[in-house]
């Protein structure tokens, strides 16, 4: 899942810590008040009798991987829970050099403008629950609703949050800042595509992949970068020889490009697009004001509902300077 647990502050650790704590003490607390012989119920729906045997291996859903995602957690920035919009600054270009022989400095001493730039930061959660007597008779046989409702959630929110970091949330406006993606951020640098991935030749995948990188030099973005298409072209790039009888994959030839860094599929992101990435602090940050949890709400009397809430606070910030020179680049 995102937001691995490395990537999260030591107050966001404690918070995790702390919700978990204070819901274990409200469960101590009501089993001092009311007891622990509450009556079992098995009138309530649960994967099979509850006076049967069954088995715990089920199969969940088969979810699409979080491959752009999970690429971006090395620039985590971590950030208050309390702040709802991040910004970074621009600087302007200013002064000039002067060259000499006595050191006595001539240049015009002009300062720089600075201006800021704001991505905010939502929050997205996904609630569950249980009724008590369907907890405590699963607890009778063994068995753990919560872990099989917990993954299913926690993979929703995990999934909205890729969504996000390639789509943005046209939804999330505050105070005039828009929350952007990878694929429709104003200032990333764009190219139509000219060919039909999954089905070109390996010279027609350079040149588009050599077309987008153009598009990062053209705006003095030089390093390497990290590519992410969609996974189906991908996987045909993988397995397709770059010309016929010759034993070399259209992928492996894509990697021997200079300035090519890594291809990632993702199956979010749509056939035909290729999306190019300088992956260092001043390109793009992934903003985290909460990592991926799951927190119990607290129950005042036995027979209320054991709801849980999956939720997490991040979005991509996608930097430019004063002259909107950005280091994401898109062919589509």
């Amino acid at each position: 899942m995102p937001f691995q647990i490395e990537y999260a502050s030591k107050e966001q650790k404690e918070y995790i810590l702390n919700t978990r704590r204070s819901f274990n003490q409200n469960q101590l607390r009501m089993a001092v008040v009311h007891g622990n012989n509450m009556l079992l119920g098995n009138a309530s729906t649960l994967p099979k009798d509850v006076w049967g045997l069954w088995d715990t291996d089920g199969l969940a859903i088969q979810r699409d991987e979080l491959a752009v995602y999970n690429d971006l957690t090395p620039v985590t920035k971590n950030i208050p829970i309390g702040k709802l919009v991040h910004f970074f600054q621009q600087i302007s270009d200013s002064s000039t050099v002067n060259t000499s022989m006595d050191g006595r400095s001539k240049a015009l001493a002009d300062q720089p403008e600075f201006s800021y730039v704001g991505t905010p930061v939502p929050i997205y959660d996904s609630t569950y629950k249980f009724g008590w007597r369907q907890m405590k008779s699963a607890e009778s046989e063994g068995v753990s609703l919560e872990a099989a409702g917990r993954l299913n959630s926690l993979r929703k929110v995990a999934e909205k949050l890729e969504d996000v970091v390639l789509n943005g949330d046209s939804s999330i406006v505050v105070g005039g800042s828009a929350l952007y993606g990878l694929r429709n951020h104003p200032q990333r640098n764009t190219r139509s595509t000219g060919a039909t991935l999954n089905a070109a030749t390996g010279a027609q995948w350079v040149a588009e992949i050599k077309a987008t990188k153009a598009l990062l030099h053209a705006d003095n973005y030089r390093q390497p970068a990290r590519f992410y298409l969609n996974w189906d072209d991908l996987w045909y790039a993988q397995n397709t020889q770059y010309i016929a009888n010759y034993p070399k994959t259209i992928y492996a030839a894509l990697l021997e490009i200079t300035g090519v860094e890594a291809l990632i599929g993702s199956s979010k992101v749509p056939a035909n697009n290729i999306i190019a990435v300088v992956r260092n602090r001043s390109s793009v940050e992934l903003l985290n004001g909460l990592p991926l949890m799951t927190r119990a709400q607290n129950r005042q009397n036995p027979e209320d509902d054991y709801v849980f809430v999956n939720m997490a606070a991040a979005a991509l910030e996608i930097k430019f300077d004063a002259n909107n020179q950005c280091g994401v680049a898109h062919s589509s």
